[in-house]
């Protein structure tokens, strides 16, 4: 799992236990806010994730939810959330 590491406030460490596997966790200045990148050992597969801030409204982050699963939506995750007014 591919994490920016400036975005999340928690300890940074290498690797996450989930029903008795490790997940390995990797924090990166280069990784896009909000987005969080699952890479499967098996098969290579590649999901990317829209994490949605925190102190988002519940309208903003609806918003953004719907955008990011819009079939024909080719935006990357920093470009949709710079779409996005926060403030509403």
């Amino acid at each position: 799992m591919l994490l920016n590491a400036a975005e999340w406030d928690l300890p940074h460490q290498r690797q996450l236990i989930v029903d008795g596997r490790a997940i390995r966790l990797g924090w990166y200045t280069s990784q896009p806010a909000g987005l969080l990148t699952m890479i499967c050992d098996f098969g290579r597969d590649r999901i990317d994730l829209l994490v949605v801030p925190a102190r988002a409204t519940a309208v903003w982050a609806a918003t953004a939810m719907t955008a990011a699963a819009t079939s024909d939506n080719r935006q990357h995750t920093p470009a949709l959330l710079a779409d996005i007014d926060c403030r509403n």
